[in-house]
């Protein structure tokens, strides 16, 4: 079973979210649901830049992602001092 994520509208399924992460070696697309489960691997300043919906192709804004799993400034700012947990 996929975890939903909630949203405004009711929920976000992870596996309809796909993420275009940013790599050293260019971009690559993901589902949400991998990005949770695997992240940034030995990477770790490799994030996610852009998300949309699988299904209907509509762009989606970046708040769709959890804050722990964003991986951005603000998500490892707030990992290191405790204030949210590491999800990797």
């Amino acid at each position: 079973m996929t975890e939903t994520i909630p949203d405004a509208a009711g929920g976000i399924d992870p596996e309809d979210v796909v993420l275009t992460v940013d790599h050293p070696f260019g971009t690559v697309e993901t589902s949400l649901a991998k990005w949770m489960a695997t992240g940034p691997g030995p990477r770790p300043l490799v994030r996610p830049i852009a998300a949309r919906s699988r299904s209907t192709g509509q762009v989606l804004p970046l708040s769709v992602i959890p804050l722990p799993y964003r991986n951005d400034e603000e998500s490892r700012r707030l990992i290191a001092r405790g204030e949210i947990p590491s999800p990797w």
